[in-house]
């Protein structure tokens, strides 16, 4: 049973007279949002807390970020170093791709600093995304793949540009011989751009080389040319279930047998590419990222073998709260297609499919709910739908009964459990924002009421990035809603020393 604030001791409840064991339960069933509160009720409750608090931490705001980097930099407290009770930590920062980081310049230095620092105290980190803007990512990977971290198995570092020469000044005083600790990796994702140290792809290659029996997930969005002598000695990833990577390089030694993967995404900077995909290649690839040119490539009409795809994403989409005036969405080169002559077009490839599309995630300027009905015996089976719009849903006359004729699209998916709508799209543009209706929860609630006439089965539906709904036994439930930045309460911290 989950323990809400409402189960949770009363505040004249004397904690400490409970027994431990008791409190220990308490704690194991209560919901994750509620651990802060919970940390700063008692200390005992804090000794019992603490630990699972900072065993996950995600985070993409500069504020928690700052606040997260400081709290390792602390003092060691009540006998517990914090950084050694991390188990999962991802850190993201959506908009330093661009040079355009809400991150204050002189705060990313002691964010990378204190990081650096905290790194090898994570005694039982397991995996760790690091896609912020820092100089001191370098530092960052080569004591991950160094020290003895023994229950590392994903490692997602990303290399930003504008700190790459910043890197490549620092890498230049470190050993490129550099060796590797790291065993039994499952997950591995480097991404960078321009030209990387060679400490850097020294690393990279004996990363590989050392772990390519158990890598699952392998994603090498960038210059994966740089790692030949890789693809070119390992005789294959036997373990690889998860692919990114240039098509190119899947005609390499090292991918030869592609029989284990199902699922493999077209780096992002192919936007407008033809690609090309060896016959033999993929043959059991089930869910496919590319864009609405490519499509077809994975799904050719004339074949003795058809590969079983039933997902596809088309320009990297994805579902994220965002806020007015991020890049979540552009990052992933979020770019909005015409229907009529890109995405519709590309989908009625799904024809020769060998298996029936479960999951359809889309980026387009608009779409209307004929076109989509279109496109009906393909979408019988269908489970969850991502439509990302560039223009408002209501059109030029703020028509409500637009969103509510979407319920007849539902008739056609029987199965359709999760149905989205972004706004990411139209909120990154320069005078835009959220859909009109994307706080008007009355409104919403009445067109949930339409759609539950034609579906039973939908679960989750989003009408904007602000906050989405969940379905429960007593009726619809919104969640997740966006709230403002807050502004970075510094310490000081030496912002100075770069």
């Amino acid at each position: 049973m989950a323990c809400t604030a409402a189960t949770f001791p009363a505040a004249n409840v004397d904690v400490a007279a409970l027994p431990i064991e008791l409190l220990r339960l308490i704690c194991g069933a209560a919901d994750r949002h509620d651990f802060d509160s919970i940390a700063l009720s008692s200390r005992t409750l804090n000794e019992i807390i603490t630990p699972a608090l900072y065993s996950s931490i995600n985070l993409h705001s500069p504020y928690t970020i700052y606040a997260f980097a400081r709290t390792l930099a602390s003092p060691v407290a009540m006998k517990r170093d914090l950084a050694s009770l991390v188990e999962h930590l991802s850190i993201r920062d959506p908009d330093a791709w661009a040079g355009m980081s809400a991150f204050p310049t002189k705060h990313l230095s002691v964010v990378g600093r204190r990081l650096a620092d905290a790194v090898p105290r994570m005694r039982r980190l397991r995996s760790i995304t690091c896609q912020i803007g820092i100089s001191h990512t370098l530092q960052i990977f080569t004591t991950l793949v160094s020290c003895p971290l023994r229950y590392l198995r994903a490692i997602d570092i990303k290399l930003y540009y504008p700190f790459l020469s910043r890197a490549m000044r620092q890498a230049d005083s470190e050993d490129p011989s550099l060796a590797v600790a790291v065993r039994g990796l499952k997950a591995l994702r480097l991404d960078w751009s321009g030209t990387p140290p060679a400490s850097y792809v020294s690393c990279m290659c004996s990363l590989l080389i050392d772990n390519h029996r158990t890598l699952q997930s392998l994603a090498i969005p960038h210059h994966a040319g740089v790692l030949k002598s890789v693809w070119r000695s390992i005789p294959s990833f036997p373990a690889l279930e998860e692919l990114e990577i240039s098509p190119d390089v899947l005609s390499e030694p090292a991918f030869q047998d592609t029989s284990t993967i199902r699922r493999f995404s077209v780096p992002e900077w192919y936007t407008f590419d033809d690609i090309e995909i060896p016959t033999p290649a993929l043959p059991n690839l089930q869910d496919v990222t590319c864009f609405s040119r490519q499509l077809e490539t994975f799904l050719p009409e004339h074949t003795g073998h058809r590969r079983p795809i039933s997902t596809v994403t088309l320009n990297h989409v994805t579902y994220e709260h965002t806020r007015s005036g991020g890049h979540y969405a552009v990052e992933r080169r979020h770019l909005a297609h015409l229907w009529n002559s890109d995405i519709g077009p590309a989908l009625r490839a799904l024809r020769f499919s060998g298996a029936s599309l479960l999951r359809l995630s889309i980026a387009v300027v608009e779409l209307s709910v004929e076109a989509l009905s279109d496109l009906a015996p393909l979408l019988k089976e269908l489970e969850y739908l991502l439509i990302v719009l560039q223009d408002e849903p209501l059109g030029e006359e703020n028509d409500d009964e637009n969103m509510s004729s979407w319920a007849q699209v539902f008739s056609y998916m029987p199965r359709l459990h999760t149905f989205l709508l972004s706004d990411c799209a139209l909120k990154t543009m320069s005078d835009g924002g959220p859909f009109e209706f994307a706080h008007d929860e009355d409104y919403q609630r009445r067109v949930l009421a339409v759609y539950d006439q034609h579906s039973s089965s939908l679960r989750r539906v989003a009408f904007t990035t602000e906050f989405e709904w969940d379905k429960k036994e007593d009726g619809w439930h919104p969640w997740g809603h966006v709230v403002a930045e807050r502004e970075i309460d510094s310490d000081g911290g030496g912002e100075d020393e770069e």
